[in-house]
């Protein structure tokens, strides 16, 4: 038997946090039209790393998604209110769709499994908005794309816990197109690495990363851009920007970009920085009036909102630009 192994994060204790097992399983709530089908299962989590066999326990919740859907309200799925979960989305092809998944989960040591897969010719927007109130989460995200598959996936991580999120992309069918926009913010003594991988598998697929990270108190905050262009993807793009930015002297910030070259005829680069507040954007807005503790907020609001410019709903983007204030000023005091 093939010994499974851990997925490569970079300065992400990893292996230290799975040795502790996962709080117990508990099954999501899905809203959708009637053309979905849910389905809770005891189907077992595919296992393909140390860390699917880590999550690897039911119930599993399965979300089917028909060929050919339309619709203009999103399928919703929401984590528990504790304990860990798994889910596995099945879009079919030619399927134009909404997703959501939502967590403010608590716990002491969560686990969160979320596999989707896009059959040929499928487009998905995806949001994603972490919110866990844990001691620790580890959460594996997973897109699988067909032929002409579409992705257009938003994280907004904004939760209370330390710990690590993986986020894979698998641009496996031919001509298949995927973007990844993350927005982070990290405060207190919370210790959190985000590792995102995409992979180009097959023949002519583009692949985008941008991160943004701002980071105050206590907090670490790791970023890992891992892009992986395979032998035979022939005429893909592979491109990351990986930007972190610092409130205090006491946080810290890393950001790597990785970049596997397997091909000769294609496409790639990566951006990287680890900063902190702009002094003369700050004395822009103060010389017109404003206090440096708003002005600050200002800056930060706007380094994060290209993380999260795909955000379109208005009510959500507002919560989140609550907390942002929030956190700013608990750390100002």
């Amino acid at each position: 038997m093939t010994e499974l192994t851990l997925p490569n994060t970079p300065k992400i204790p990893l292996a230290r946090y799975l040795k502790q097992a996962p709080d117990a399983f508990d099954q999501v709530s899905v809203q959708a039209d009637s053309a979905v089908t849910v389905s809770q299962t005891a189907a077992a989590w595919p296992v393909r790393s140390a860390v699917d066999a880590w999550l690897g326990a039911p119930p599993v919740t399965e979300v089917f998604i028909p060929a050919g859907y339309h619709a203009e309200a999103p399928v919703q799925v929401t984590g528990p209110q504790t304990g860990s979960a798994l889910v596995i989305l099945h879009v079919g092809a030619g399927a134009h769709v909404r997703l959501q998944d939502r967590w403010a989960t608590s716990g002491q040591q969560l686990g969160v499994g979320v596999l989707l897969e896009l059959a040929a010719n499928a487009e998905v927007d995806w949001l994603t908005y972490d919110a866990f109130t844990a001691h620790t989460a580890i959460v594996q995200r997973t897109a699988e794309l067909a032929d002409h598959a579409k992705l257009n996936w938003t994280v907004a991580g904004f939760a209370q816990n330390s710990g690590a999120s993986l986020l894979t992309v698998n641009l496996n069918g031919t001509g298949s197109q995927a973007t990844i926009n993350v927005g982070v913010l990290a405060s207190g003594s919370q210790h959190v690495g985000y590792t995102t991988a995409m992979t180009n598998n097959g023949r002519q697929t583009q692949g985008h990363i941008n991160q943004r990270g701002v980071i105050v108190g206590k907090a670490h905050l790791i970023f890992n851009g891992i892009g992986h262009i395979i032998k035979g993807a022939r005429g893909s793009d592979n491109q990351q920007e990986n930007r972190v930015l610092m409130l205090g002297s006491k946080a810290r910030g890393d950001a790597n970009p990785i970049l596997l070259i397997d091909e000769n005829d294609v496409t790639a680069g990566h951006a990287a920085s680890v900063t902190r507040v702009d002094r003369t954007q700050l004395y822009y807005l103060m010389s017109r009036g404003l206090p440096e503790s708003l002005a600050k907020r200002l800056v930060i609001r706007g380094f994060l909102e290209a993380g999260l410019l795909e955000i379109t709903d208005p009510a959500l983007k507002q919560a989140l630009f609550k907390q942002i204030d929030e956190t700013l000023v608990m750390a100002d005091a």
